[in-house]
């Protein structure tokens, strides 16, 4: 299971060790087919580009090397650190803090992508500000985000 995902859109992500020994395929509707192996003991694993690079029981361990890896993938991002519930929202595994939402100042193209890197589905269609629209709602809660098929509110 992800715990978390690179808010910069990189494959560095961190897994709860939920079925040891399994691989598990997975086919996204951009036809993109991705294949992870949990490994046979401990509780978290990080993944960088699908290939594990540490394997550890603790979450604290874990979310350290989480954040080193994301270092390397974009030097000159800020990075969030371990999550903070308090000055994180978690959507869809990407930690948010309020500096991150896209505001007029942003591009059309700026405002897909951070919704994108959060799988969150948008009109191809939409305008700007039917995008904005959708942020401002991910800001306030009052959307509903699908996470393994489970509606959330």
């Amino acid at each position: 299971m992800i715990i978390r995902k690179c808010s910069q859109g990189h494959r560095v992500r961190i897994h709860r060790n939920t079925s040891p020994g399994i691989s598990r395929t997975k086919t996204y509707t951009d036809g993109t087919v991705e294949t992870i192996t949990y490994p046979s003991s401990y509780d978290y694993f990080i993944d960088v580009d699908g290939e594990v690079i540490k394997l550890t029981n603790s979450l604290k361990v874990a979310e350290e090397e989480y954040t080193k890896e994301c270092k390397k993938k974009h030097p000159d991002k800020p990075s969030h650190g371990r999550l903070d519930m308090g000055k994180h929202k978690s959507i869809n595994h990407v930690a948010t803090q309020a500096s991150d939402y896209p505001t007029d100042s942003n591009t059309k193209d700026e405002i897909k992508f951070f919704l994108d890197v959060r799988d969150v589905q948008y009109g191809v269609s939409d305008t700007k500000t039917q995008l904005l629209e959708l942020v401002e709602e991910l800001k306030n809660k009052k959307i509903k985000i699908t996470v393994r098929g489970v509606l959330h509110d």
